[in-house]
């Protein structure tokens, strides 16, 4: 990973990618390139003795434990393309040939270490019993023993009937549930590809904490290494040069990337009285500059282990949809919703777009609602189950492509930047460029 200066650690445009919050915070690949099986089995109880956590994962004998490439190619290849599906996500996922996912993840034309990892990650079975935020901020517990999605090649036989012409999954249920309903967090793709398993294990883990601590105002985020042990996985030990070591590792790509510009270990012990250390993070730049986007967005975590979770203010309804004139708030004052602004909202409500997210989009990407109103007459529209769902994603994400008849607006000497994904355009003599 080359060095960055601090400049162009915050000005560099961010890869999105958003994953659910309710599975992938737990752990399911042995991340070492061990051939011995790393046993993962997490069991916390209440105060009255009662198990209120649970996960186990085990194995297919045959096809062994998902190691290194099987989670690269959950969270690079399967969860990009779950991301860029549409909404709800549909119950086959296509993730492309053999040769095809090789050669994203680096592997020239190997393809039968590809196959092994995709059975690996297919076969392994969940024992869990779990709690989730789900993106409307209600708490849900889940309680099963299932494994997450089949895989087919090339030739079977889908379940609607048609034929593979590629590797897809086949999404069970329960999980396919948990993507269309669970809240997601934001992290950057082009940073998870760079990073070596266990150090992406940590950023995926460690941006709960940090986007808590900038957003509450602390200095520094914290992590228990017991529990990054635990949910890495990765082996625990009591001693401190052997910790020391073993997490210098870890962090040293975050520090080089500037997410972190320090880390600490302040002793402690656990429940057992265990030897155990508290790991203090300093955000770097890299981190600032996730958490600026995230927030422009209003897309943060969902919750931490003990389920503390992390929103935004919430915005209050107003008291008559039918008597009162719309308004929009902005900060803790309120402001009578102009002729334009009232357009827009007409327009997003006859999409069915519940009131109080209309106006939220009317009030922070005005330019966006007003371009994908008039681009929709012009869309194709065949694959569109939710139309509502739909036009609310594309007017956060900002970044879909636009019907040909559609001419792009923007306002001369304006710049134009939409963070949080890889488009940004500049308005050059008057007119929308796109890099």
């Amino acid at each position: 990973m080359s060095e960055l200066t601090d400049d162009n650690r915050e000005l560099a445009p961010l890869n999105i990618i958003r994953n659910e919050t309710a599975v992938s915070r737990y752990p399911l690949h042995k991340l070492s390139k061990s051939t011995e099986n790393f046993t993962i089995e997490i069991t916390r109880m209440n105060e009255l003795g009662e198990v209120s956590f649970k996960w186990d994962v085990s194995y297919n004998n045959k096809y062994g434990q998902p190691g290194p490439l099987a989670y690269k190619i959950d969270t690079l290849v399967i969860n990009r393309r779950i991301e860029e599906s549409e909404r709800p996500v549909p119950k086959n996922i296509r993730l492309g040939s053999l040769r095809e996912i090789a050669s994203e993840l680096g592997l020239g034309g190997d393809t039968s270490l590809v196959k092994k990892a995709l059975y690996q990650n297919a076969s392994a079975f969940i024992t869990a019993k779990i709690r989730y935020v789900t993106k409307e901020k209600r708490e849900r517990t889940a309680e099963f023993g299932k494994t997450r999605y089949g895989v087919l090649f090339a030739g079977e036989e889908l379940a609607d009937g048609t034929t593979a012409d590629a590797v897809y999954i086949e999404l069970n249920d329960w999980y396919r549930d948990i993507i269309n309903t669970a809240k997601t967090r934001p992290l950057d793709y082009d940073y998870l590809r760079e990073l070596p398993p266990t150090a992406q294990r940590l950023y995926e883990l460690l941006s709960f904490r940090v986007f808590a601590a900038l957003k509450n105002g602390r200095d520094k985020a914290r992590y228990l290494y017991s529990d990054f042990c635990a949910f890495a996985p990765q082996t625990r030990y009591f001693e401190y040069d052997k910790v020391k070591k073993q997490m210098y590792k870890v962090h040293a790509p975050h520090k080089n990337a500037g997410y972190i510009v320090k880390a600490e270990l302040e002793p402690t012990t656990d429940d057992k009285g265990n030897p155990d250390w508290l790991m203090l993070y300093t955000p770097g730049p890299k981190a600032k500059r996730e958490f600026s986007v995230a927030v422009q967005q209003k897309v943060l975590p969902g919750s931490d282990e003990e389920g503390m979770r992390v929103f935004l203010p919430k915005t209050k309804k107003t008291e008559s949809k039918k008597t009162r004139k719309p308004e929009i708030k902005q900060g803790t004052e309120k402001k009578a919703i102009s002729a334009k602004e009232q357009e827009l909202l007409t327009g997003l409500l006859s999409f069915k777009v519940e009131e109080g997210k209309a106006r939220e989009l009317v009030d922070r990407f005005p330019e966006r609602v007003e371009q994908e109103l008039e681009a929709w007459p012009h869309r194709e529209k065949g694959s569109v189950k939710d139309p509502a769902s739909w036009i609310i994603r594309a007017i956060e994400r900002g970044n879909y492509s636009q019907p040909s008849k559609v001419e792009a607006k923007a306002k001369p000497e304006e710049v134009l930047i939409v963070t949080g994904t890889r488009l940004e355009a500049a308005i050059l003599n008057g007119k929308a460029q796109q890099e």
